[in-house]
């Protein structure tokens, strides 16, 4: 994880502010370290995926994972890719026995998609290694600081992730 703080320079404190920050400057701040954590989360996840699949597999499988029955379209916007890269993409994870498809019920021209337990035990596998490598970066901090970024994760979760 260092080489990631290396490439960002994230070495300097966060402004202290005497107020309330407001939610521009929040934004900023998001801005600056969501990135850098997003590297050090890819790096981490990188290292566990193998040979035998690539990280926008990896990717496919962790969507399809919290999206079962999506469609190829589902995962091409999400992946950021064209319907034929999608397609060929979720082939591969068919043909390796990760995903399964079945034609949906409402519109038997559309593909559902679903994780087999090889592909769950494969997700798994890549998850557990990562989480690993994480806690070992996360390790450095302070119990104080560790209960600060637990409390400000769940402002985020709330911020993004509330309906």
């Amino acid at each position: 994880m260092d080489h990631v703080a290396r490439l960002y320079r994230i070495s300097a404190a966060p402004r202290q502010v005497s107020r309330a920050p407001q939610a521009e400057e929040c934004a900023a701040a998001v801005l600056d370290i969501v990135p850098a954590a997003m590297d050090a989360l890819r790096a981490a996840t990188r290292q566990h995926v193998g040979e035998q699949m690539s990280v926008p597999q990896f990717r496919c499988l962790h969507f399809v994972s919290r999206e079962p029955g999506c469609s190829i379209s589902d995962v091409a916007a999400f992946l950021g890719v064209t319907l034929p890269t999608a397609s060929a993409m979720v082939e591969r994870l068919v043909r390796a026995g990760a995903l399964r498809t079945r034609p949906a019920r409402e519109d038997r021209r559309r593909t559902q998609l679903q994780l087999t337990q090889a592909g769950r035990g494969r997700l798994r596998g890549i998850h557990d290694g990562a989480h690993a490598d994480l806690s070992l970066a996360l390790a450095q901090l302070s119990p104080n600081e560790l209960r600060r970024l637990y409390d400000g994760l769940d402002v985020l979760r709330r911020a993004f992730l509330s309906p």
